[in-house]
């Protein structure tokens, strides 16, 4: 029986293979990899950090564009396309897959690309427009971008039978773990891999089925149904091994990463460190207990885990749907405001006063600050 489900389960593998591979049998490079470091953004503004590229926000249209450089290739020979995104994705993030051919210089070609966390990946195999010889490819980023989005790099797969099947196994061995978090859900991970493992599972005890089906009818015998419970039972086995698998290297990584450790410490083991780290410089700061805190940002994830982090005082961050920035008259005495990545507000040290966009103004006694972007301030 071991040996049905091993060849049944090898012949459905071959056939996930042949379903998504093209006829090169093998591909050379087998994969063509941008760094982030060697992208830029002609939309949008970002900066590089090490190996990758941050886009940090978007243009007045609401677009970014992170463009990655590559030497011109066959759309037919590389169909699988990556970016690889190093930070979550957030409401109101849209993804496109971007690109332009030798054949067709003056048009530009899109695709959306389904993403939630982790890698981007689409396989245009059968987008009619990937064809040809692709001589430029970006990622767009439209809608909002509330917190930044970070890009260590692009790659495109080749399609060819051995860089297929390598995929195919190198995504069943993965750890979909990103940033220091991973959610326990296995079945949403795997709908950017080339061929699920749920998906050969099934179809090699399907396989394994028919067979056991085919040979009784052909021996004119009863079909065995503890064989075919046999099947089911070795398949369920082998995909929850892998669920149980990821589950024992999440559990040694939190430990890793958080056990012994205190509170702060756990926030600044986490992917909101720098974020955390803002919110303990707001928290240790010399300055009154007990009265309101404001925090302002036009980042509205920042201004929520700033706010988050600063419980139980009695802080404000939102949601502020209308004019984000209070009237003057509404701020009362004592009133601690935090002005982080706003525009509405700015801190003019020099004359001791927040000036608003529209020229009013309200005096105030620094706390802290740090150039334009961070300033926290107590109203007189």
């Amino acid at each position: 029986m071991a040996a049905l489900f091993a060849a049944s389960l090898a012949a459905a593998f071959a056939i996930a293979v042949a379903l998504n591979a093209g006829p090169r049998l093998h591909g050379a490079p087998a994969s063509i990899d941008v760094p982030g470091s060697a992208m830029h953004a002609p939309k949008g503004r970002a900066r590089v950090e090490g190996s990758t590229i941050v886009l940090n926000a978007l243009d007045a249209d609401g677009v970014g564009l992170i463009v990655a450089p590559v030497d011109a290739f066959d759309a037919d020979e590389y169909s699988r396309v990556t970016w690889h995104v190093a930070s979550a994705a957030a409401r109101g993030t849209d993804l496109l897959m971007v690109w332009r051919t030798r054949e067709q210089p003056a048009r530009t070609h899109t695709a959306s690309i389904d993403w939630s966390r982790g890698p981007a990946s689409v396989d245009l195999s059968r987008d009619t427009n990937w064809s040809g010889r692709v001589q430029g490819v970006a990622l767009a980023v439209r809608g909002q971008l509330p917190v930044p989005l970070a890009i260590a790099g692009f790659s495109a797969r080749s399609n060819a039978w051995d860089a297929t099947a390598a995929d195919i196994v190198a995504q069943w061995l993965e750890w979909p773990r990103m940033a220091g978090r991973m959610t326990i859900s296995q079945m949403s991970d795997e709908a950017r891999h080339v061929a699920p493992i749920l998906a050969v599972v099934a179809g090699g005890v399907a396989l394994g089925v028919a067979f056991l089906i085919f040979r009784a009818r052909r021996r004119s015998e009863p079909v065995a149904m503890w064989a075919i419970a046999a099947l089911f039972l070795a398949g369920w086995l082998l995909v929850d091994l892998r669920w149980q698998t990821i589950l024992w290297r999440q559990h040694a990584a939190t430990i890793a990463q958080f056990a012994g450790k205190s509170l702060d410490e756990q926030h600044m083991a986490d992917a909101d460190a720098p974020i955390f780290d803002v919110a303990r410089k707001i928290r240790d700061a010399k300055r009154a207990r007990g009265g309101r805190i404001l925090v302002l940002s036009d980042n509205a994830h920042l201004g929520t885990r700033v706010g988050w982090f600063l419980y139980p005082e009695n802080v404000f961050y939102g949601p502020r749907h209308r004019d984000p920035a209070p009237a003057p008259d509404h701020l009362r005495p004592g009133d601690q405001v935090v002005l982080l990545l706003f525009r509405g507000i700015q801190w003019d040290a020099t004359r001791g006063m927040l000036v608003w966009a529209d020229g009013r103004t309200r005096a105030a006694r620094e706390i802290l600050a740090d150039g334009a972007d961070f300033a926290m301030v107590e109203i007189l």
